[in-house]
């Protein structure tokens, strides 16, 4: 199969998602959205200059962009990045381009950030002039065009063919494809099939969650009947697909129930952390696809991209939860970053005091000594990290979700005393009969929900090589042993007599608490 097809190399981009400033770049009201945005608004268009200087620069002539190549669909931004990406086809490159949610709005209004405020503003672009913009990009060169999904197929070189899937809407009110779209794709692959072509899908939503904890964040953005389109898609043979959406760098990969294996290869976002790219090589003849990760080369103020997204995605964190525990008037201010309006700080803040500054205080060290037995750790075991801060430590999961392959491999202490204290949490809800299978698809208990993020015993988010026919990787992927704990039944009791005991204090802390902070900040409610 596909002998005769030499190898081709390409790089993928997606969720480029371009902010015209023009549309507002400074007041109370855009440092808002800046702040709560896990994209870099402000700076995107330096972002993406940079980003298509390296593209122009790189052996590689063909480069795909799987989706949201704007903000909200400003009109501004898809004349900005259309230019740019017309400039990087200028420079030599073939490009092609399929638009994704972000990028059109139903009634053609969008934000404008004004001072205080963020105005709706009759400056959208609807989905169906997106045509127009894009039609240079894939296609004006396609040799199969779908008009209601705007999906297209393109003839990429001798033996390649692109299949540029949009999932924007399924006419079931979610992404995916419609069964008529469907059935399109269906009469392509089969034409391609029938001429020996070797198909590269994208599409934009992924079809498979990058990680069980993902099922909880973002549940709704799995494309729409995934589960059925897998089916379809790899019994027609093609068992792999290009996605994004998620922001997230990624290679999953199921079994279906006919035993056919499909890959779900996420790029993550150019212009929010981690800021990278796709470099893949496609050799047909050996059944093998050859996934790489490349970092987006691009300095904002003096400082490397990745290093400005991330402080700006996880800092934020770090900032808020500080503030919480040390000053109500500034933890209030950064709130409303997170839609979070500042009269309610100012109510409640007092409350949140102190299990902030707790939680911003804790370390390592005080964690590891209440998980001894599950952890099997002695002091000595972790002395080198008992000084690292929780907070951080949390931040550094989420950023494994987003960045791929989790560092903390089951021998390191940091992930014996995270799964001792999840394990302890388990051994909590079984007392009180909770499955947290029932309420989460997927998570058997909280260390399975979690343990991805410490370590991953798949395949290698960052680089990896895909065999789509043979010596294909493990039906059952590796379960790690998950820990027993009987203290649940312990800690509650411990907790109950300790509140019952201290009730009298609990409340005259509440009274004491609420009568201080009306009179510090009455005037703010």
């Amino acid at each position: 199969m596909y002998e005769g097809i030499k190898p081709l190399k390409l790089n993928v981009i997606s969720d480029i998602h371009f902010y015209a400033r023009e549309m507002g770049c400074e007041g109370k009201a855009f440092d808002k959205a800046n702040a709560s945005a896990s994209n870099e608004l402000y700076y995107s268009k330096e972002i993406l200059t940079s980003l298509m200087d390296q593209l122009a620069e790189d052996e590689c002539e063909i480069v795909l962009v799987s989706g949201d190549t704007t903000c909200h669909a400003e009109r501004k931004s898809h004349e900005g990045v259309t230019a740019l990406l017309r400039g990087l086809k200028e420079r030599g490159k073939k490009v092609f381009v399929i638009t994704a949610t972000h990028d059109f709005t139903g009634d053609g209004y969008t934000h404008l950030y004004d001072g205080d405020e963020r105005k709706n503003v009759p400056e959208g672009v609807k989905r169906e002039e997106l045509y127009e913009f894009y039609r240079e990009f894939g296609p004006d060169q396609a040799i199969a065009y779908h008009e209601d999904s705007m999906s297209f197929v393109v003839q990429l070189c001798d033996g390649y063919r692109l299949f540029a899937l949009n999932d924007d809407r399924n006419h079931k009110g979610a992404s995916g494809f419609s069964d008529e779209c469907f059935k399109w794709i269906e009469e392509q692959i089969e034409d391609a099939k029938k001429n020996n072509q070797f198909i590269i899908p994208m599409t934009h939503h992924p079809m498979l969650s990058p990680s069980p904890f993902y099922t909880i964040i973002g549940k709704s953005n799995i494309m729409g009947e995934a589960e059925k389109r897998i089916d379809e898609f790899t019994e027609l043979g093609v068992n792999y697909m290009f996605t994004g959406h998620t922001h997230m760098q990624d290679i999953s990969y199921k079994y279906t129930d006919n035993s056919k294996i499909f890959y779900d290869i996420t790029t993550a976002g150019s212009v929010g952390y981690p800021a990278t790219f796709r470099q893949v090589t496609f050799d047909p003849a050996k059944g093998q696809i050859h996934v790489d990760s490349v970092d987006v080369k691009a300095e904002i103020n003096g400082r490397p991209v990745k290093e400005h997204l991330e402080d700006k995605f996880f800092g934020m964190i770090r900032r808020v939860i500080q503030k919480a525990g040390t000053d109500i008037p500034e933890f209030a201010r950064m709130a409303t970053a997170f839609s979070v309006k500042e009269e309610l700080i100012y109510k409640i803040g007092w409350i949140i005091k102190p299990f902030a500054k707790l939680l911003g205080s804790l370390t390592i060290g005080k964690l590891a000594p209440l998980c001894k037995k599950e952890s099997g750790l002695k002091k000595s075991d972790w002395a080198a990290i008992k000084n690292e801060n929780v907070v951080n430590f949390i931040v550094s999961l989420v950023a494994n979700l987003y960045g791929g392959d989790s560092p903390y491999t089951p021998e390191t202490p940091h992930y014996k005393i995270t799964m001792g204290i999840l394990a302890i949490i388990d051994s909590i809800l079984a007392v009180f009969g909770i499955k947290i299978g029932k309420l989460l698809k997927g998570a058997e208990s909280v260390q399975s929900l979690v343990e991805p993020l410490l370590y991953n015993n798949g395949i290698c988010d960052e680089k990896a090589t895909l065999n789509l026919f043979d010596n294909l990787p493990s039906k059952e992927q590796t379960k790690p042993n998950f820990i027993k704990s009987k203290k649940g039944l312990g800690v509650i009791i411990g907790l109950a007599v300790g509140v019952i005991a201290l009730l009298p204090l609990i409340l005259l802390w509440l009274i004491i608490g609420f009568i201080i902070n009306w009179i510090k900040y009455h005037d703010k409610f």
